[in-house]
This record gives C-alpha cells, sequence and structure tokens, in this order.
C-alpha cells in the first residue's frame, strides 16, 4: 500500500479517537505537527484553541520546540495528541513527564504511530502498544489497540477518576 494511503488511516484513527474525547471550550495540543494542517483542521471543526510543536515544522501556528519540553509552554491542555511522530521522540519517558505538567484535571493523551513491524520504507524504531503503555508511567490507560498499520493508546494522569 501507498504510504500516503497508510498516513490517511491514521488520520481517520486519529479523528475517531479526538471525536470521542473532545469537548466545547478544550484546548489541544499537537506534538510532531510538521505543518499545521492538522491542528488547523481540529480547531475548524470543533471551534477549539489549539496550538502545535514540531521543532521542524512549518506553518504559522507551529512552536519550534522539541516533545520532550512541552512543559516549558507553560500552559495546560484538554488534549495532547501525536499522530505518527511519536517515534521521532528522542526520549518518550521525558516526553511523558513533562506531558503530565502540562495536562488539564481529566485531561486526554492520545499517541496514533506507526506499529511495530510496518515497513514505511523509512529505517525509524517504531514501537508496539505495550512497549509505549509501559512508559506511560503516571498514566491511567483508557482504551488502547492495533488497526492494520497503527497502533493507538489513549490515557489521563492515573491520579484522576475516569470520567469517559
Amino acid at each position: 500500500m501507498m504510504l500516503w494511503k497508510m498516513e490517511e488511516q491514521g488520520r481517520k484513527l486519529l479523528l475517531k479517537l479526538i471525536e470521542k474525547y473532545v469537548r466545547k471550550g478544550n484546548n489541544l495540543l499537537e506534538i510532531g505537527c510538521g505543518d499545521d494542517a492538522m491542528i488547523n483542521k481540529l480547531s475548524s471543526m470543533y471551534g477549539i484553541s489549539a496550538k502545535c510543536i514540531d521543532p521542524y515544522g512549518y506553518g504559522k501556528n507551529v512552536i519550534k520546540i522539541e516533545g520532550e519540553r512541552v512543559d516549558e509552554l507553560n500552559e495546560k491542555f484538554d488534549i495532547i495528541y501525536s499522530i505518527m511522530s511519536f517515534h521521532h521522540l528522542s526520549n518518550p519517558e521525558k516526553f511523558f513527564d513533562a506531558s503530565l505538567r502540562v495536562m488539564k484535571e481529566n485531561a486526554i493523551m492520545i499517541i496514533v504511530d506507526w506499529k511495530k513491524g510496518v515497513n514505511t520504507g523509512f529505517p525509524e524504531y517504531y514501537f508496539d502498544v505495550e512497549e509505549v503503555i509501559s512508559m506511560m508511567d503516571g498514566y491511567k490507560i483508557i482504551e488502547h489497540g492495533n488497526e492494520r498499520y497503527h497502533f493507538y493508546a489513549v490515557a489521563t494522569k492515573s491520579n484522576q477518576q475516569n470520567i469517559y
């Protein structure tokens, strides 16, 4: 299958998950946005505020910092997500720790990425969903699973009540 078609499936999965958890008045943060097309789409679809970070990203709304430094934003978010960019983090555990500091009460973390074993044509390290969950100290997993090319994990802070 062509890479763009595989990417489209990942975006559809993310949209399905976002739709499940987004609420009026939420603010979202995309980690590793590349361009800012997805976050702009979500902001427009739901009429919510949104930001994105990517050290190499481009677009008028991109904040150029690494995911591991997300807590430097000094802002709290209702939903933090990463779509097909988690594998670019140099220190995923540090990213998860920093993200806890910028998650509001009852905030949601969504990770959608290529699953281990998928051939994207790039020599990168891909995780399986169990590896990612094992890195999520301080999080309570709400749901997780595997699609054909992607895995996903949805979590909140472990000290939060499950409101979903």
